[in-house]
């Protein structure tokens, strides 16, 4: 079994690997930063993203991708969120948790 120390290891990987987003809206994809990263209350990982687009129309947000210190995919979702005007704008979260189980 994985000690808590190895458990706690896994996840500072997580947060010191993941390096930059890139996301798709309405057809077009774009490098982001992270906006931040931090630990939730309940272990997990969390890791933000501001999605702002500068458009002057309804744009919707169609895939969000985080990649590593390498330039490598780390973690891609398709997701469908509509931003409507260009004053407005999302903060989208991946969590991470690391668990052991036995089988």
């Amino acid at each position: 079994m994985l000690t808590a120390q190895a458990i706690e290891d896994f996840k500072n990987f997580i947060s010191q690997t993941i390096s930059y987003a890139k996301v798709t809206i309405s057809g077009t994809t774009q490098k982001m930063v992270i906006k931040r990263k931090e630990r939730l209350k309940n272990g997990q990982v969390a890791v933000y993203i501001e999605i702002t687009p500068q458009a002057r129309k309804s744009v919707t947000v169609q895939r969000v991708q985080l990649y590593n210190n390498d330039n490598q995919l780390w973690a891609d979702k398709t997701v469908s969120i509509p931003i409507e005007t260009v004053q407005k704008g999302v903060l989208y979260r991946f969590t991470f948790d690391i668990k052991e189980t036995e089988v």
